[in-house]
């Protein structure tokens, strides 16, 4: 939740770093493109999330070129230009020689962008926008970006070489850098100094720690001693200096408050990043220490940060250029996107093979007809967030139980007519299944943008998609363009819709059933319940009366046993809320693969996936428990596999106007409920 938690601190951050700004400064705005390119940052994340699927390093590479660029005469894209007969190219100064990278995913989203809105989007504003939006999809905080940036005609490799920051600099060498190009050199110098918390670095970056620091003849003292041995290992003396090695320890793909835990046990990777702590007397070491206790904390100081260094000097009005190609200036400037077998473009490909209806759905179909549905969907469902945290959690869980009954069109939405029994009093939704009243929402939002264009099955396919972005887990571009049925299916859910007791055998035949694998794609998908809540009665015979024996269930922790019976008494409330994930129940990470090898699965449906004795699925959950981008990947292809389960396109269904019914008597009015109704509606 954290892409969620700071939205309105961005918004404050935004008014402060404004202030007595530049008039220049003072043109940045988040709506900038509202009207010229309103899906810009929609479609520079799709071309990230599938440069991801193949180079988990991408994001810490982005941010770094987005650094690298503001810290020379401000964030105008100088960094992207190559050389040329009149240009000296910054791409070889010193910091950046031979660890830049990521220009060729800046190519494929500026080629992107000019195709959906040529010659608008400066290259300075799409590496911004990259940059914040590496941050969110790899667990960090997401916030609005002041865009109307424009791009240099020229570079500055000196400039570079005196400005950039290296990784043997002393602390007072940092913070003479970042006063420099007027970044304050202690909050400031800490926060960024945190994008180390995802990434990698190169041998030659800080060898002389291991050997030879400060020409002393031996290692850095500040180095822990076990760090020290294993890197000594990674990079001999004399060895191949270009070996990567991760900078942060612990979390090295996750974009988390870890990089301060390791200044705090001396496991800084560079010189720059332990003078922060380790240096005598230093300011910034209680900054390290708050950071480390605190994520919030750290997130909030980084957004500071970020957007007061993207305001750094830019270039705005007429200032500079909007450069065609992010490589050149305008003049011979025809940009060709490079061509990656990207692992998502294979997924959908791989999924919408098949049926002719499968084959129609598109990530772009409503490219023309409502490009800002994405937009509109996530702003209604921000606003939810902030007052029911469960609400991620719930719409994807009406997503799974309206794919599991004939497909994914949106008939879990429907109430109850004369002629339609409503799947919402279906055993497995009665009194649980939620969220119907933010699905209007979005529902009213994008008809007022975009009429009878959008289906609802799309929305909830799209808003199960945003509801685990936005809290910490992987993002995809959505395949679209199902329509609405006409009807519901009641008892079809109770048949086909998995149950929280179901044994393996059972779920296996669930998944079967309606076109899923029963391995990856149960297991996978089973990986949403790391995140909201379930009733008491949900898993109450695990208490006390498993399978009829009078005892509890033995795959239960023993512990977790104890807490939950004093959560849900024997004749207690059956509908009291328990986290499905004991460790972090808001956030969609994998410690649910880890809490199921604890024997903490809360759900009987759960447990079975490790605890059944022979079971194949057993494995995948070790290894979903040890490797979360094993689980994410697997869980984008099997939500994307689920989505394409029996869609109704081209002229079958409908596009409802109002998604609780069929079309007829579908005025759609919003909800204004006590909770996330009201805060909608205001909004």
């Amino acid at each position: 939740m954290a892409s969620l938690r700071f939205l309105l601190a961005a918004a404050l951050v935004v008014a402060f770093v404004l202030e007595g700004s530049s008039p220049a400064q003072a043109q940045l705005s988040p709506s900038f493109y509202s009207s010229t390119c309103p899906n810009v940052t929609n479609i520079i994340r799709e071309v990230l999330q599938n440069a991801f699927l193949s180079d988990i390093r991408i994001g810490a590479s982005l941010i770094r070129l987005h650094f690298h660029d503001c810290f020379v005469n401000g964030c105008d894209a100088s960094i992207l230009l190559d050389n040329t007969t009149t240009i000296v190219s910054e791409k070889f100064a010193g910091p950046n020689n031979n660890s830049a990278r990521g220009f060729e995913v800046v190519d494929d989203m500026k080629a992107a962008v000019e195709r959906a809105c040529p010659g608008v989007v400066s290259c300075a504003d799409i590496l911004t926008i990259a940059a914040e939006q590496s941050v969110a999809l790899s667990g960090g905080p997401s916030w609005t970006n002041l865009l109307g940036r424009r791009d240099s005609r020229t570079a500055n490799r000196t400039l570079a070489n005196e400005n950039l920051p290296g990784p043997n600099n002393n602390l007072t060498r940092l913070k003479d850098r970042f006063r420099n190009v007027g970044l304050n050199d202690n909050f400031d110098l800490v926060a960024l100094s945190g994008a180390h918390t995802f990434g990698r670095a190169q041998c030659r970056a800080f060898s002389d720690r291991l050997f030879n620091f400060n020409s002393t003849g031996n290692p850095d003292p500040t180095l822990n001693t076990t760090l020290l041995q294993q890197l000594r290992q990674l990079c001999p003396q004399g060895g191949n200096a270009s070996v990567l090695t991760n900078l942060d320890v612990t979390t090295p793909d996750l974009f988390d408050n870890k990089y301060f835990f390791n200044l705090q046990i001396h496991k800084g990777l560079l010189q720059s990043d332990q003078e922060l702590f380790s240096t005598p007397g230093a300011d910034t070491a209680a900054i390290v220490n708050n950071f480390g206790r605190n994520q919030t904390a750290f997130f909030e100081n980084f957004v500071t940060s970020m957007i007061r260094m993207g305001n750094l000097k830019p270039l705005t009005g007429n200032q500079g250029e909007i450069r065609l190609n992010c490589r050149r200036v305008n003049g011979n400037s025809n940009i060709a996107t490079r061509s990656s077998s990207s692992e998502a473009a294979l997924v959908v490909a791989f999924v919408l093979e098949g049926s002719p209806s499968q084959a129609q759905l598109s990530p772009s179909f409503y490219s023309s007809t409502c490009p800002n549905v994405l937009n509109i969907i996530e702003d209604v469902l921000k606003k939810a967030f902030s007052s029911d945290i469960r609400i991620g959690a719930s719409l994807i869980r009406l997503h799974f139980h309206d794919c599991f009954v004939d497909g994914c069109d949106a008939s879990i939405l429907l109430d109850s007519t004369n002629t339609i029994d409503s799947e919402k009093f279906a055993a497995p939704n009665n009194n649980s299944a939620r969220g119907f009243e933010v699905i209007d929402n979005m529902k009213a939002a994008v008809e007022k943008a975009c009429r009878r264009v959008v289906s609802c099955a799309d929305i909830l396919t799209i808003a199960a998609e945003r509801s685990v972005a936005l809290s910490g887990g992987p993002s995809w571009a959505v395949p679209l363009g199902r329509r609405d049925s006409r009807t519901a299916n009641r008892a079809l859910a109770n048949r086909n819709l998995p149950g929280p007791s179901n044994t393996l055998d059972e779920l296996k035949s669930s998944f079967r059933n309606v076109g899923l694998n029963d391995k990856f794609d149960l297991v996978a998908l089973s990986g949403a319940h790391t995140f909201g809540r379930a009733q008491c009665k949900f898993f109450s015979d695990r208490l006390y009366d498993f399978n009829k024996t009078g005892k509890p269930d033995p795959t239960l922790d023993r512990t977790l046993l104890k807490q939950l019976r004093e959560l849900c008494p024997q004749g207690g409330n059956g509908a009291v809320l328990a986290n499905f994930d004991v460790k972090t129940p808001d956030a969609f990470d994998n410690k649910y693969f880890s809490n199921l090898r604890l024997r903490k699965g809360l759900l009987q449906s759960d447990q079975e996936l490790f605890s059944t004795p022979g079971a194949d699925t057993a494995a995948i959950v070790e290894d979903f428990g040890r490797n979360k981008t094993a689980f994410f990947k697997s869980f984008v292809t099997s939500m994307i596999r689920m989505g394409n389960l029996k869609p109704l396109t081209g002229n079958q269904g409908e596009i409802r106007l109002n998604c609780r019914r069929v079309n007829g008597n579908s005025n759609i009015a919003t909800r204004s409920s006590s909770s996330e109704g009201d805060l909608v509606s205001s909004f």
